[in-house]
């Protein structure tokens, strides 16, 4: 009996043990997930709480698409499945999880998906025509998507590193306590917040000042810092190219969190969570103007326009008609607008997407410097003809060489040659060859010859481009109660009533 009881004791202690390690029930033990260490560049076993419920979460999404439900019984071998994070400078942030059959030295892929965490969406890849075919998620998979979008950044790519400060004596003609702050790398992009954006103020827009300009709508944006909302104001700024159109960002509630989606450039304005934000960005499309003939033009019914500047002007009342009354949601979701994307939107979320110039950054990172935009300060700025031509001031680090051109605009993505897949990392006893999903202890062999990678950029043959902008192809509004640890939460508090 006390030997018994013994055994029974260890037992005990050594399920204690392991429950500690991982605090979360594995449902999916038999498949392995892979992340980048970004100190290293090796890719190693992802082993935290957070992994392992975007892992589950990844394959309950798969096996609930007509593809994951229906896999090849022909294939010979060892089934398994392995999910490795894809290249995150051709990627940004996305996983590729393979459907794999080890049949003696031969690794074959069944099946394989990608699902981008920064555009919310689930990617086929066609062994028939050799592309990454969108999958659009049927509401009873929208809760496996919803977990997929709040767990898919426990290991997010950092953000591009400020360049050094300018030695000293460098700086003629710029005042000596001006920033030396980074205009190409977006701030404050990466967000999950437990409370509610505020509601969307009331301001008056001001005219167009130059003629080419465009306009970007104010939104709220969030400091971790400050653990609160701050307001972005809206500007007139430069496209990066002459056609094309700003998607304005936007909060979407997602599993009793509010994940903020990036805005971006493209050609067609994509989904922006349906959000009426007002002055042609009625909650699809834009209404303000169209591109004609490399020359903007300015409906003047909804925007204002210094009409002795511009003279690119028509007007269309009727887009006043199609926006239908104001409210004040500033998300997409329960308690706010409930809105899913156009198959047109759809379309546009997979174009080839341009970030946001560095006027739009400077004039976030102005706004994240003054108290005063904050939700708590009370007295924000709403709107400006101008992005500011310099960065917050007072910082100590010494002013960026020479004068900034306010009108700088970055040149369009460029195509890697490299081809995505888990990383370009050798994993441990695994070969480079695309498609190969050999791990430690596995086969160096290659799987097939049409194996496939991970989308590549725009002008790689066969593989669609697959922008890093926001994207919710599938993406639903769902209560369920997330896992995650939730941000501290912020007391909300109301604005002025939008038009």
């Amino acid at each position: 009996m006390k030997h018994f009881t013994f055994i029974l004791m260890l037992v005990l202690g050594l399920t204690t043990m392991v429950r500690a390690q991982n605090n979360v029930p594995d449902r999916h033990p038999e498949a392995s997930i892979f992340a980048i260490d970004y100190q290293t560049g090796q890719e190693t076993p992802a082993m935290s709480d957070a992994a392992i419920m975007f892992k589950d979460a990844f394959i309950d999404l798969v096996l609930n698409t007509n593809i994951g439900r229906m896999p090849s019984r022909m294939t010979p071998g060892r089934r398994s499945v392995v999910i490795s994070q894809a290249d995150p400078q051709t990627n940004g942030n996305a996983y590729q999880l393979t459907y794999e059959s080890k049949y003696y030295t031969q690794t074959i892929p069944i099946y394989t998906f990608l699902y981008n965490v920064d555009q919310n969406t689930l990617y086929f890849y066609n062994p028939n025509t050799q592309n990454w075919d969108p999958q659009l998620i049927q509401g009873y998979n929208v809760n496996n998507l919803n977990n997929c979008l709040t767990y898919g950044k426990f290991n997010t790519p950092p953000p591009v590193q400020a360049a050094p400060p300018v030695p000293a004596g460098m700086n003629q003609g710029t005042p000596a306590n001006d920033a030396a702050v980074d205009n190409t790398a977006p701030v404050d992009t990466n967000l999950s917040v437990e409370a509610a954006p505020p509601p969307l103020p009331d301001y008056e827009q001001p005219e167009c000042p130059q003629d080419g300009y465009l306009w970007q709508p104010g939104f709220w944006s969030y400091s971790p810092q400050r653990n609160d909302y701050y307001w972005v104001p809206g500007v007139w700024v430069a496209p990066p190219s002459p056609g094309l159109l700003w998607t304005p960002p936007y909060w979407g509630f997602v599993g009793h969190f509010y994940v903020y989606h990036s805005g971006y450039w493209g050609n067609s304005i994509g989904f922006y969570g349906g959000i009426n934000y007002g002055c042609g960005y009625g909650g699809v499309g834009y209404g303000g103007g169209e591109w004609r003939e490399g020359h903007f033009r300015y409906n003047t019914a909804v925007v204002r326009v210094n009409v002795t500047i511009v003279h690119n002007t028509y007007v269309d009342r009727t887009v006043i008609v199609n926006e239908g009354p104001r409210n004040r949601y500033s998300f997409n979701g329960n308690g706010g607008v409930v809105a899913r994307p156009t198959p047109h939107e759809m379309e546009a979320m997979h174009e080839r997407h341009v970030m946001a110039t560095p006027e739009q950054i400077r004039n976030q990172q102005v706004a994240r410097e003054d108290k005063n935009q904050f939700r708590s300060g009370g007295k924000p700025n709403f709107a400006a003809e101008r992005a500011p031509e310099r960065g917050p001031v007072n910082t100590g680090r010494p002013a960026p060489n020479g004068v900034q051109n306010n009108n700088a605009r970055p040149a369009a993505p460029v195509a890697s040659n490299n081809t995505p897949g888990a990383s370009n990392t050798a994993r441990p006893g695994a070969s480079n060859t695309p498609g190969t999903s050999a791990r430690p202890g596995g086969s160096n062999a290659a799987a097939t010859t049409n194996s496939p990678g991970v989308p590549r950029g725009p002008g790689v043959s066969n593989a669609p481009a697959v922008p890093k902008g926001p994207g919710n192809a599938g993406n639903g509004n769902n209560n369920n109660k997330s896992r995650q640890k939730p941000t501290k939460q912020v007391k909300q508090s109301s604005d002025k009533k939008s038009k």
